[in-house]
């Protein structure tokens, strides 16, 4: 830990400037102490390590401290004195005593109080909610920002985000974003749109800034980042239902096992199916499956000229839901949002590319039939054709 209490009770923080010979002078002549438990604690004044305070051997502290790695504490303090360099009022390991928690970083700006706690290691999805719940019941507006290490990239626009790191997600203005923070090259990464892919493959558009050339501002209200996304989306999704087709377990997968009692084949659905919408982190399954249900639940059924209510298309959804055939993502920094938005999103694109026509706010009219090619180069031919003469919809109603 970086802060203590001195023997008359004041913060000793070590974010802030000391000369080793003042630490070394105070250290002999007085005890530090844990603001949170009071045990005694150690002040380490090393050459190699990051300067800290740790408890005694044996100490019961609830909050371990003790363990933060190098990268933490490094992180912590650049993120401290980055703050402090725009002139913001900020205090390092702050414990508040009416929520028992104790944010890497507090601050307030404009009379809102601000929680910052830089992550670099995986803790439980409960506990990550719970302290965010936490936060926001008690006035705080909660910014989490992930260790660098925890983001793969793994193609360009394509990162693999684990569902530890889904919990930093966050929707400020009409934008998704992920940030990062890396304290050994002193870069902020920023993940700038999230299209899942697959459970954890998602298309964004990934942004690596020093520390001195971006602001508080912009971490908090970033600027929304167009990319095309069309041409990615489309080999990603085939790439992706090509690995499905050929998993050694495929012939025992019950989605798999529902196309082929229904004559569909995985790699020949029609370009209606599986497409992108701005709100489907909320939604864990792959967008192919969840849509190709919607399909089979309810669009099939209806011909040309037929009038479909969006009740039925709810139904669906929470009848494969409540089954287990999908599954949704917990947000706790995306808002009061839920499931309900990216199909609302489906439904309307689904107007835009001519399949549907609104009646009113719970009902949709066919248009026309949707055709299923008969081989796979017939499938990629009529997706390129779909794609060439819808993307600019496609892409309008993503990036609003």
């Amino acid at each position: 830990m970086l802060v203590a209490n001195r023997n008359n009770g004041e913060r000793l923080s070590l974010g802030d400037r000391w000369d080793k010979k003042e630490l070394i002078e105070i250290r002999s002549k007085e005890k530090f102490h844990c603001p949170v438990c009071k045990e005694e604690v150690i002040l380490k004044l090393g050459s190699k390590k990051i300067w800290h305070f740790s408890h005694l051997a044996g100490g019961m502290c609830e909050y371990e401290y003790d363990r933060e790695s190098e990268y933490h504490l490094s992180g912590k303090l650049q993120l401290y004195s980055w703050l402090k360099k725009q002139g913001i009022h900020v205090e390092l390991e702050k414990f508040d005593p009416q929520i028992r928690q104790k944010p890497d970083i507090t601050f307030q700006l404009k009379g809102q109080k601000y929680a910052l706690e830089f992550q670099c290691s995986a803790i439980p999805e409960p506990l990550f909610v719970k302290r965010t719940k936490v936060y926001l019941e008690n006035g705080y507006i909660p910014i989490w920002i992930a260790a660098a290490n925890l983001i793969k990239r793994t193609r360009r626009n394509v990162v693999s985000v684990s569902n530890f790191l889904y919990l930093f997600l966050r929707r400020p203005h009409h934008t998704w974003n992920i940030p990062a923070f890396c304290p050994i090259s002193r870069q902020f990464i920023n993940l700038h749109g999230v299209f899942p892919i697959s459970s954890q493959k998602t298309l964004t558009y990934l942004e690596v800034q020093p520390i001195h050339q971006i602001s508080l501002n912009q971490l908090l209200s970033p600027a929304e980042k167009q990319f095309p996304i069309i041409k990615a989306w489309q080999a990603e999704n085939q790439r992706l239902k090509s690995q499905y087709v050929l998993y050694p377990g495929a012939r025992q997968n019950p989605f798999l096992q529902e196309l082929y009692h229904n004559r569909l084949s995985l790699l020949t659905l029609p370009s209606e199916i599986g497409l992108p919408v701005f709100s489907s982190p909320y939604i864990e399954t792959p967008s192919f499956i969840w849509q190709s249900f919607l399909y089979l639940d309810v669009f099939r059924h209806y011909k040309k000229g037929d009038l479909v209510k969006y009740a039925r298309v709810l139904d669906s959804f929470n009848k494969r839901m409540k089954r287990g055939e999908i599954k949704l993502r917990n947000l706790p920094l995306a808002g009061q949002r839920d499931y309900l938005y990216p199909l609302a999103e489906y439904i309307l694109l689904l107007t835009k590319v001519s399949f549907l026509s609104r009646i009113n706010s719970g009902t949709v009219k066919v248009n026309r039939e949707i055709i299923f090619p008969s081989t796979i180069e017939e499938q990629i031919k009529a997706e390129e054709e779909f794609l060439r003469k819808h993307q600019s919809k496609i892409t309008e109603a993503l990036f609003k």
